[in-house]
């Protein structure tokens, strides 16, 4: 009886830390154009708007792209890391994928998982 107690306390503890599989986040994914580019405290962001005409990315300012982002519910600021920050230049379309914490600010702040550039 005592071994059979054993083994039903071993199977309890073992068993479920053995089928403990990863399992796959799935992660939001946003697309749009990079907009804004800035390196603060070490920190690198962009600002990603999902829809702006040429001319106003030309002649816009960062006071500009936000009240476009009051308009697009995906419109978002994401910390980026150094690479992906010197490899990508404003205008180009990217598809990031962000993790799911975000600070609740207009337009929201949040931190890229990954980050793709996006053919046109």
């Amino acid at each position: 009886m005592k071994k059979i107690m054993l083994l039903i306390l071993i199977s309890m503890i073992v068993l479920p830390g053995c089928s403990n599989e990863d399992k796959k986040e799935n992660y939001p994914i946003y697309e749009g154009t990079l907009v804004y580019k800035k390196v603060e405290n070490d920190k690198y962001r962009f600002l990603v708007l999902q829809d702006i005409i040429k001319e106003d990315l030309e002649n816009g300012d960062l006071n500009d792209f936000i009240e476009l982002a009051q308009d697009q519910p995906e419109a978002s600021y994401y910390f980026v890391d150094k690479k992906d920050y010197e490899s990508i230049e404003i205008g180009e379309r990217v598809r990031i994928t962000a993790d799911f914490n975000q600070q609740e600010s207009l337009p929201p702040i949040r931190t890229a998982v990954s980050i793709e550039k996006m053919d046109e």
